[in-house]
């Protein structure tokens, strides 16, 4: 099969370089197009459920909205898991999918069930689904400034219906939420004092205003023959016009709005403020729709922002706080740089090898033919160039020639021996290559196949790992496949071409080859005498390497180096917005005292956004800065400023803090649901049980080495004013639940009774009492209210007001109350900080009948992708070791072969120690790869002792041994030497943005490559001397080419 695929590519080898130069181009158009951004997409589907319903308490939301939601979308098809958050004024119910459901097919099952549940929320409670973004999908900050010529509510304004509707029209934006400022109300404000005065209840305001603010129709109207619209105009074109309003007929005359109430331009009562370096500002979080191009997308921003800067008014300044696209491009770059680094390097060794610039073209042209196929299949996909599937290429660049130099190397050969021929006996030019070509072909496709076979548990992993590496496979297997197809076809065609002419004889080796062939004489003559030794050595090497990597720390993935800090400040729960915003700025001010923050913007948001579909109390602050290089030029280790910033934030009291990094953090979100490392979660019914034993598992574990960010989500309880109807007493003034009701929503909460049109823009129109009801709460008692015979009764006379404690908020999961404690790890590994956690919850802390725990977070996903892969990769080893059986005819063969696998592991596990690396899923995807790159090795080895024995007629003695360790010498060294030194750029970039994850990958492989090459040329022929001779004498004829193949005698011959 493969002879005559060889001699059809030689049969049409002008059309084979053509086709090759026509991918080339295609490729390179088709590169330029394609999405950029610095991770795959690792959205679970998931759709986010808001409801809000301003003044409720978290335990009527949890009832009445939350769970009613919850148990209607459990059981839904592909769902995964229900969370929700009951606090004050919203509910947030999210519904996570299996992963590979769309996201759209997800979003109208949602509806679809919301639809049977609308009916039982409350009146005036509408859920809405969130927009459709991803877990990187907050790519742009802004800030929106004044210097004092603009008032908070204007500076909103001109952010809510200047800035962000212009932003909105940049295609790919998805949503942005503005946090600040003042929203903009117009307000009917009603005083207790004069409502009493006047002898007026609040239900009469609200009676007098009820479809006073709208248009009418009133149809048409006729006049000689002319036909007239008819317009009803109750909206007024100033709402100051309201105050005229008759509300009733008084002793004295009318009793007007105004006599009441005053109407006024105000702001909305805020649940969030924002603020950058310590002013006061209007923050913009901008978010992209999934699929967008996120570098495209930002620079198409950039052009908008400098438009809308042009139009701003004086005094109003737009700031950029925060741009994802400044961490992508550096990402990106460095990963770039690396293959490119990579490529030079493998480029030299090739040079050195061959000192051929023919050969070495023939080889290296399989580089960039393999990095334009990938790029085609990553377009055909729909994948986007990221740093996991450039690193994917990055850690592939030293293979990619393997394949080629194996088959050019032998065509190499054949066509010298060919040469030294007689010429009567000389074979023409395309047998010998075809021949020559099916000589290595088992070495190629066996060692491709293992390739293939090792790295597929990759695609099985589960979650946001899964969505991480998955395209690393993708990019190493498809760039891998592509070189063994270009070493069958295009290799050979190249080498017809450019090898017809008379090569050097076949006794020249350049002086690196010569040296090292007789370098390994006594190597290899050792390890056959010194077997028992040898093997005994390797033995004990490789339980060393087992003993080390079972015992060394464990982590997810290594931590990121995004440039910027996420820094979540909690005060305590019950703290009011304005207190709230001093802490933050508090914190702010602390952060600015770093060096690598000073020089930079830092941006503060407290509380929630209106819109924002994160359910964050006013005691909760989060604050950006972007690390840049400090003003006296000395750089620290990232590392080393996060401690830096952990440290001045100690210095500020009353708060609890959490640093991270804005990326890392989405990721933990997405894995968990929570924002650290590791979540302790407790489910129970009670929640003041569930509070009770947050505090003594937090209790429990703040002193466990490498703990940081420790604490205890904030289920506290905080004060309330409960109003409890008495129920004699309204049936004796024959007033209505409802009706006391809804006066007091109107009087405390505010209601919207329609909006007031500026041109284009809208604002609310709101009925509410004055500030102090709220900022003198006793004054609440003595509300008017009406009865059906028209006496004023005052609240307190209806009702019992009194000030209690109730939750701040209430957390489900799988409709089941829960509690959170959470931590990160810092200074140490993560597997080993869980231990020593869950060792202490076993033993210190005692949980009641109907309470559980469970450690999540990354741990959990650390946990289940380590099980998938152990198991898929043993699955893997035992399917390539029947292959080799079946394919040597030897299951002594097949053993020594794979005995590569533990050589590398000795390697690898030293190069893990030596740099202080922990065992993480990138350090367990390089040993899966390793374990393929390995064996191919003693595959070459293997297949050429065959050839010797059974086409060249030589006994297996040493001396056979030696010759084909020697003429495999050079194909072994170089596909090992090229992949390492294609990997150095990654071994060499500990830390740097975009390689975070590709280093322990390539640092596995290098130091497994180099052991395993070095221990191969020791162990495989010290093995086959004691265990495979049987095997190699026995042989099988397939293994290298059966008989000759017969080409048309008109070909063309070799030149002298």
């Amino acid at each position: 099969m493969l002879k005559k695929i060889v001699a059809a590519a030689l049969a049409i080898r002008t059309y084979v370089v053509l086709a090759a130069v026509f991918i080339s181009l295609y490729g390179l158009r088709t590169v330029q197009q394609l999405p950029v951004d610095v991770f795959p997409d690792m959205n679970r589907p998931y759709v986010n459920i808001l409801v809000e319903a301003e003044g409720y308490a978290p335990e009527e939301i949890e009832k009445l909205i939350s769970f009613p939601i919850e148990t209607s979308m459990n059981g839904a098809p592909g769902v995964f898991r229900v969370r929700s958050s009951s606090g004050i004024g919203l509910a947030v119910i999210t519904v996570e999918f299996d992963w590979g459901w769309d996201i759209y097919l997800c979003r109208q099952i949602v509806q679809e069930r919301l639809q049977l549940v609308q009916g039982q929320l409350p009146e005036g409670t509408a859920p809405f689904l969130a927009p459709v973004a991803s877990v990187t999908g907050e790519i742009m900050r802004l800030a929106l400034t004044s210097d004092g010529t603009v008032s908070p509510i204007e500076l909103r304004t001109i952010a809510d219906w200047d800035v962000r509707l212009q932003l909105l029209t940049v295609g790919g934006v998805a949503q942005i939420i503005d946090i600040g400022g003042g929203v903009k109300q117009y307000q009917v404000l009603v005083d207790p004092l004069l409502l009493a005065k006047y002898d007026v209840t609040i239900d009469e305001v609200e009676e007098t205003l009820q479809g006073t603010n709208i248009n009418t129709p009133g149809g048409f109207a006729y006049d000689q023959g002319e036909e007239l619209l008819v317009r009803n105009i109750g909206r007024p074109d100033n709402p100051k016009d309201f105050e005229n309003l008759v509300i009733k007929k008084g002793e004295h005359g009318s009793i007007r709005l105004h006599h009441v109430a005053k109407i006024l331009e105000g702001r909305k009562v805020p649940r969030g403020t924002a603020g950058i370096n310590g002013q006061d500002a209007v923050v913009m979080t901008l978010m992209k729709q999934p699929d967008a191009n996120t570098l495209e997308l930002t620079e198409r921003l950039r052009v908008e922002i400098d438009r809308i800067r042009e139009n701003l008014p004086d005094g109003v300044t737009l700031h950029e706080v925060y741009e994802q696209a400044l961490f992508i491009d550096t990402a990106v770059h460095n990963v770039i740089e690396a293959l490119r680094d990579g490529s030079i390097l493998v480029v030299i060794i090739i040079v050195l090898f061959l000192l051929n610039l023919r050969m070495s073209f023939i080889i290296l042209i399989s580089i960039p033919l393999c990095f334009i196929t990938t790029a085609l299949v990553f377009s055909w996909f729909g994948m986007s160039v990221n740093t996991m599937t450039l690193g994917g290429l990055a850690v592939a660049v030293g293979e990619l020639v393997d394949s080629a130099i194996v088959g050019a190397e032998n065509i190499y050969r054949r066509l010298r021996e060919n040469q030294a021929k007689p010429r009567g006996e000389r074979q023409p030019l395309f047998k010998v290559i075809t021949n020559a070509t099916d000589e290595v072909f088992t070495g190629i496709v066996l060692g491709t196949a293992i390739v293939l076979f090792v790295v597929m548990p990759l695609f099985a992993l589960p979650g946001v790992v899964g969505r991480l590496f998955t395209p690393i496979g993708t990019a190493y297997l498809v760039s891998i496949l592509t070189s063994m197809i270009v070493s069958i076809t295009v290799t050979p065609v190249l080498c017809s071409f450019l090898l017809n002419r008379k090569l050097p004889d076949i006794e020249r080796d350049t002086f690196l080859v010569r040296f090292l062939k007789q370098s390994i004489k006594p190597v290899v003559y050792g390890s056959i005498k010194f077997r028992y030794a040898v093997v005994i050595g390797s033995i004990v090497l490789c339980l060393w390497a087992l003993v080390v990597v079972l015992t060394m720390g464990k982590d997810l993935l290594p931590e990121f180096n995004e440039g910027s800090a996420y820094v979540i400040v909690m005060a305590p729960p019950g703290i009011n917005l304005d207190e709230s915003s001093k802490l933050g700025i508090a914190v702010e001010e602390a952060m600015m005292k770093v060096p690598e923050i000073g020089a930079s913007i830092t941006g503060r948001r407290t509380g929630r956004a209106e819109g924002d579909e994160h359910a964050i109390g006013v005691n909760i602050s989060e604050i950006e800065a972007e690390l840049e290089n400090p003003k006296n030029g000395v750089i620290r280790p990232r590392a080393e400023i996060m401690a830096d910033i952990r440290g001045r934030l100690a210095e500020v009291p009353g708060i609890i803090t959490e640093v991270q990094q804005p990326i890392q953090h989405r990721i933990s979100a997405v894995i968990s649901g929570a924002r650290t490392q590791i979540v302790i979660k407790i489910f129970g019914p009670n929640l003041g049980e569930l509070r009770r034993l947050g505090k003594e598992v937090h209790a429990a574990i703040k002193d466990v080495p490498g703990v940081v960010d420790d604490y205890v989500e904030q289920q506290a309880l905080v004060p309330q004013i409960r109003i409890t109807p008495k129920y004699e007493e309204l049936a004796m003034h024959g007033m209505k639940l409802t009706h006391v009701l809804s006066a007091m929503e109107t009087a405390l909460q505010g209601k919207i009774f329609g909006t007031v049109l500026e041109g284009e823009r809208y604002f609310d129109f709101i009925v509410r009492g004055v500030d102090t009801l709220r900022e003198q709460p006793d004054t609440i008692a003595n509300l008017l209210l009406t009865s059906p015979t028209g006496a004023k009764v005052p609240l307190r006379a209806v009702a019992d007001i009194e000030r209690s404690m109730g939750p701040n908020e209430i957390f489900h999961e799988n409709s089941r109350r829960r509690i959170y404690v959470m931590c990160n790890v810092a200074e140490a590994d993560l597997g080993s900080v869980v231990n020593q956690i869950d060792s202490k919850l076993r033993n210190d802390v005692e949980f009641p009948e109907g309470y559980t725990w469970s450690i999540g977070g990354q741990y959990e996903q650390m946990v289940e992708s380590t099980r998938t892969m152990t198991t898929l990769s043993l699955v893997a080893f035992f399917i390539i070791l029947s292959i080799l059986v079946v394919e040597f005819r030897s299951f002594p063969l097949a053993v020594i072969i794979l005995l590569n696998i533990p050589m590398a592991l000795i390697g690898s596990v030293l190069a893990l120690v030596i740099t202080n690396t922990t065992v993480n899923m990138g350090a367990l995807v390089g040993f899966i790869a390793l374990c393929g790159i390995a064996s191919r090795n003693g595959i070459l080895l293997i297949s050429h002792f065959i050839t010797l024995v059974h086409d060249e007629g030589e006994d297996l003695t040493p001396q056979t041994i030696l010759r084909g360790c020697q003429e495999r010498l050079t194909p072994v060294l170089m596909t090992a030497l090229t992949t390492n030194l294609g990997l150095i750029p990654l071994v060499l970039a500990k830390g740097e943005p975009g390689k975070e994850i590709l280093y322990p990958v390539a640092l596995v492989i290098f130091g497994g490559l180099l052991s395993s090459t070095i221990l191969d040329w020791t162990i495989t022929p010290a093995t086959v001397w004691m265990f495979g001779r049987k095997g190699i004498l026995r042989g099988k004829k397939g293994i290298a080419g059966n008989g000759e193949f017969d080409l048309e005698e008109s070909e063309s011959t070799q030149t002298e």
